[in-house]
């Protein structure tokens, strides 16, 4: 049952993006920027994530995050249990409700492409629960973390998890959260590195294995 209001998923659900952009900053020590934008530490040099609501997108912005994500996921979800299905997929990506992360070197311009981005969500999802306790909980479920392939491996999604999780506990979610393909082995190896743990609703958890994804999360506190 659900024994609360999740007013926290409401309020950050509801935040404009330079609302996001601002907690952002204060949770970086008063991070230089302004509007959607947040200086953060990358390596020895400084970066730029833009903060978007999906509406603020440009179709330039639009067109590049779906370019990578196709030239970065196409195969993997081609050879997975359900397939693929561009149309679907990209209306997952751009929901009303999705939030966009998008890392920049300083000094580059928004009109260049990106050197990553994580798209996620605010939401709940269900939690493991004794006999009339809640079973949601409040989360920041990223849906994609993409990295250009010549900046892989050089800190750029470490820097934009980073964000994400620090959005997490500034607006009180209780987890972060994301599914990842089992065979995408680097992939799950660098959230292991950075924190995350099986979540006790994946599906392992119960016994049950002959799915291709595994759920990982980790704790807001």
């Amino acid at each position: 049952m659900s024994g609360r209001a999740h007013l926290a998923v409401k309020v950050a659900s509801e935040a404009r993006a330079e609302a996001l952009a601002d907690k952002l900053r204060t949770a970086y020590k008063d991070a230089k920027g302004k509007g959607r934008q947040v200086h953060v530490p990358w390596r020895q040099e400084t970066a730029v994530i833009d903060v978007y609501r999906n509406a603020q997108l440009s179709e330039k912005e639009r067109e590049g995050i779906w370019t990578l994500f196709e030239t970065n996921m196409r195969s993997l979800y081609e050879r997975s249990t359900e397939g693929y299905d561009p149309e679907e997929k990209r209306a997952e990506l751009f929901h009303p409700e999705a939030r966009f992360l998008l890392l920049r070197r300083a000094g580059d311009q928004t009109t260049e492409p990106p050197l990553g981005y994580c798209i996620f969500r605010f939401d709940t999802e269900e939690t493991e629960a004794d006999e009339g306790e809640d079973d949601l909980c409040d989360v920041a479920y990223c849906y994609e973390l993409q990295i250009e392939s010549s900046h892989q491996k050089q800190g750029v999604g470490r820097v934009l998890m980073d964000a994400l999780e620090r959005l997490a506990r500034a607006y009180k979610m209780d987890k972060t959260m994301l599914t990842a393909f089992k065979n995408n082995t680097d992939a799950i190896a660098f959230y292991r590195r950075i924190g995350f743990a099986t979540d006790d609703v994946d599906p392992s958890e119960y016994g049950i294995d002959d799915v291709d994804y595994i759920i990982l999360s980790k704790l807001c506190n």
